[in-house]
Formats: structure tokens, sequence, C-alpha cells
């Protein structure tokens, strides 16, 4: 039996430094990123222990390091390669979603934020790195 779930991480403020202008590579900017990964809880759901799940405080700071550590000029790069990196990272992971907004987007409107919503599933993966 499984038991199918989705592990979240909603609004996670990040300074990071992906944008197509030279000044939001010096400067960087707010972004907010979203994960949830799909996950069999059965194990971990029976017997109670952190062994046996996703620990959520890893998926934060395996998302602010592989978020911030390289940096994209397009959103969409960015959030393609943190969820194959989280795939990568997180084996027990049968999907992953990611949702990045950057919100305060170098656009004269007024607006809230800008961003990526991408669904990946563990056969449909590109590895970047290989």
């Amino acid at each position: 039996m499984t038991m199918m779930a989705k592990v979240l991480i909603q609004e996670l403020d990040v300074h990071a430094y992906h944008g197509w202008h030279a000044y939001e590579g010096e400067f960087g900017q707010a972004f907010s990123v979203d994960i949830e990964l799909d996950v069999d809880i059965e194990m971990a759901a029976q017997t109670d222990h952190l062994q046996h799940a996703v620990d959520y405080g890893k998926v934060v700071a395996e998302t602010r390091k592989l978020f911030v550590e390289r940096r994209y000029k397009l959103v969409e790069a960015a959030t393609a390669a943190l969820a194959d990196d989280l795939l990568r990272f997180f084996p027990a992971a049968q999907a992953v979603f990611v949702r990045v907004r950057k919100l305060k987007p170098p656009i004269p409107e007024r607006l809230t934020a800008v961003g990526v919503e991408l669904r990946v599933e563990r056969n449909e993966s590109h590895d970047r790195k290989a």
C-alpha cells in the first residue's frame, strides 16, 4: 500500500541574484519560493519517526542553498534547475512542484509579483549537470 502526500514549503523568502539586468545580478532581490514534493508517507505515518519522512528543515536548507548559490538570467532557468536539484537531493520524492515569484520585478506597472510554476516528475527530470 502507498499513501501519497505532498510535503509543503510555502512562501520561503530568499534573497538571490537572478535577473536579466546587470543590477539584478549585482544587488540581488527578493524572491518567494513554494515547494511541493510528492512522497509516500506510509512508513512515516506508521512509525512516527523522522528517519522515515522527508525532513522539512532539510528541504528548506537545500532550497535556499540551491536557489542562491547559482545565478541565472531567467527565473525559468532558476526554477527548472531548482526542481531538478530537489528531485536529485530527495530520492523519496516522485515529483516536485516549484513556484518562484520575483517580488519586486523591474517592471514599471503596479503588481505584486511575477514568476514561474513548474511541476516535474522523476521520469521527466532533465539532468543539466550530466
